[in-house]
């Protein structure tokens, strides 16, 4: 791996994107860790191609919906890594991340309103989160959703966690810009632990995990 940047977990297994080599690792995790495929044969456009992957997730079947930024587009591959379909569509404008609900795929994109929900099947629903400053997202790379389905988007240029309703509203910023406790500095990764108590965000420029909690 030359620069991992998405990683999602299914059972046993790991999978994560390689932005530089353009492409899917899948990891087993049992009395080790051991490669057992890559996806991806250079930068490109076709069916067995991605170019610079960037966020990922898992569904509950095991199959892998990958956001491919640069070819505007969520690609879906089986568990094994094998092509199955992609879902396009004329308002996904470079997806930088992916998350499923039973029914329905959000998509992060690198536009305004940043966020496009979609069925899995690849038609749109809605749109939600503007960009801009103040209760707006500045500029975002990952998200995860809570079990209400709000959505935590960790703003990479206001320096901050928000907290929307999945209408779209903006219920509540977690940190500030800054270097000491309970700041952040250009945070990328963002995640729930499982009892929802607590979100950990990966701190970029301040070299650190950052928790937070909920209560």
């Amino acid at each position: 791996m030359r620069y991992p940047h998405g990683i999602a977990l299914h059972r046993d297994n790991i999978y994560v994107t390689d932005y530089w080599t353009h492409a899917v690792l899948h990891f087993k995790m049992k009395q080790q860790i051991r490669h057992v495929a890559t996806f991806g044969r250079g930068r490109g456009s076709s069916d067995k191609q991605l170019n610079y992957p960037l966020g990922l997730t898992v569904s509950t079947d095991g199959d892998v919906f990958v956001a491919d930024c640069d070819n505007h587009r969520i690609k879906i591959l089986d568990p094994s890594l094998r092509f199955k379909r992609h879902v396009t569509h004329q308002s996904m404008k470079k997806p930088r991340d992916v998350k499923l609900t039973r029914d329905e795929m959000y998509v992060l994109c690198d536009d305004s309103p940043c966020v496009r929900v979609f069925s899995h099947a690849g038609e749109m629903t809605r749109s939600l989160v503007t960009r801009g400053d103040g209760m707006q997202v500045s500029d975002a790379y990952f998200f995860c959703l809570d079990a209400q389905q709000n959505l935590l988007i960790s703003d990479y240029g206001a320096h901050n966690v928000k907290i929307f309703s999945k209408d779209g509203t903006c219920l509540h910023t977690v940190g500030q810009e800054g270097h000491g406790r309970g700041m952040l500095y250009q945070p990328r990764g963002v995640a729930l632990t499982k009892d929802l108590n607590l979100v950990i965000v990966s701190n970029n420029k301040n070299f650190r995990l950052q928790i937070f909690s909920c209560k």
